[in-house]
């Protein structure tokens, strides 16, 4: 009556319940139902060396696939249906997830074992498929380009969100137990997916609980099913700070390794995006801007790991190289003197020479810096604020540059004292001051 529409994963997990639910009270009944006839059987049986046990096992199976033999065949052919065209890589692992927590409860809560074979073949119908998915995203991302795209511009590209919330979810769904049970959506494509706890009806509420107490015995990491090795068909090569170390050569790794070729290939594809800028400040803005919403992304869904790290360091290159970008563009003639000089001074240091200035370009450098000094402070925050996005990021940035050029201005001092030690020239009443450039600084820095 309600006409409302549930993602696949959602119906699945209480397929599962529901199934795990029916097959127990079968199996309390048929076993306490048949418990005489067995007794009765297991003294005639018991001079052919056949155990009781063994007697019982093979009573519980018997009795278990006359009920549900259809069942399961009917919810496997359902489900292969839907792999057909399912290339939801979320939707996946969470059916995974589901299935491996339904087999602990099986298992460890209840100690029946009757369904093994079935959460087997569901596996395995599981894992080959978000291979192929995985497989199938690695390809999209290494085959696009900007004309696929659409335009570039300076502020962040919506394909870098795209990964930055694919790549959590994956991550959130691996390492958090409770991801299934309750709680914990995962997000894809840049838009929320449906949360899979949150159903209000009991058994739902039920089968969270017993999810929940499984996972906290199991710790917070993905234990893969042993049998799904075999469908994995590849390993990872090399170690990941978000994972388990015990998952190696497993289907997990397989998804890791994965997940961390789609990490270099989104980081290619954004260099190719840059290469669409001419000017090769526009390209570093472009870089920095897309790899900080990555990181945004990253911090707000707390996700720590070996993609962050990478996506940390390529930042912190790339601002480096905006923070000289921008200095040149207001204090060339400055900078050059002062690599250029220090050069020659490292020279002269191995080799004797004497240091010799030419005192009329010394002296026009010193002016022009403090004709202009403030103007290109107010340009360098213009411009930091028009570039980037995030206000945060384009703070640190700005402190960077800003530092930068003091640290720029103290060197082009020690180079003048050096070279008139004993008799500074009239120029160097023009010197502005260190304390009075940091106090500017700080107007533009807080």
């Amino acid at each position: 009556g309600e006409d409302k529409k549930f993602p696949y994963e959602m119906i699945f997990r209480s397929i599962m319940t529901h199934l795990m639910d029916s097959v127990t009270n079968e199996f309390v009944f048929t076993k306490k139902f048949f418990s005489s006839e067995i007794r009765t059987k297991s003294n005639s049986d018991a001079t052919s060396g056949t155990s009781e046990v063994e007697i019982n096992e093979s009573r519980d199976r018997n009795t278990f696939d006359q009920i549900f033999a259809r069942t399961l065949s009917l919810l496997l052919e359902q489900l292969e249906n839907y792999l057909f065209n399912c290339y939801d890589c979320l939707a996946l692992l969470l059916m995974i997830k589901v299935t491996h927590a339904s087999r602990r409860i099986m298992h460890y809560d209840r100690k029946i074992r009757v369904l093994d074979n079935f959460f087997h073949r569901v596996t395995m119908l599981l894992w080959p498929r978000l291979k192929m998915v995985m497989d199938a995203q690695l390809r999209s991302v290494r085959n696009t380009n900007a004309s696929r795209l659409g335009g570039i511009e300076l502020h962040p590209h919506y394909i870098s969100r795209r990964y930055a919330e694919f790549t959590c979810s994956i991550s959130l769904i691996l390492n958090k137990g409770n991801a299934v049970g309750g709680g914990g959506g995962a997000v894809s494509g840049g838009h929320k997916r449906q949360q899979l706890g949150g159903g209000k009806d009991r058994a739902t509420s039920a089968a969270a609980a017993r999810d929940r107490r499984l996972n906290s015995n199991a710790g917070t990491q993905v234990d893969i099913d042993a049998e799904s090795r075999a469908s994995s068909g590849s390993s990872i090569h090399g170690d990941n700070a978000s994972t388990s170390s015990s998952h190696r050569g497993s289907a997990g790794d397989m998804l890791v390794n994965d997940l961390s070729l789609i990490t270099e290939e989104t980081i290619c594809l954004l260099d190719r995006l840059a290469d669409e800028h001419l000017l090769s400040k526009h390209r570093v803005i472009f870089l920095i801007n897309n790899l900080d919403q990555i990181l945004q992304v990253f911090q707000e869904r707390r996700v720590q790991g070996r993609e962050t790290t990478r996506f940390v360091d390529l930042l912190m290159k790339q601002r480096e190289l905006f923070v000289e970008e921008e200095l040149l563009q207001s204090y060339s003639k400055m900078i050059a003197f002062i690599q250029q000089t220090e050069s020659h001074m490292s020279s002269r240091n191995t080799g004797g020479g004497k240091l010799d200035l030419n005192q009329t370009v010394v002296e026009s450098l010193v002016r022009d810096f403090q004709m202009n000094w403030k103007r290109g402070i107010e340009q360098i925050n213009h411009d930091v604020l028009t570039y980037f996005s995030n206000f945060r990021n384009g703070m640190e940035i700005l402190k960077q540059v800003l530092t930068q050029l003091l640290l720029y201005y103290t060197r082009f001092q020690d180079i003048i004292r050096k070279a008139w030690r004993n008799k500074p020239p009239a120029f160097c009443k023009d010197l502005v001051n260190t304390t009075v450039i940091l106090a500017e600084i700080k107007k533009y820095a807080q």
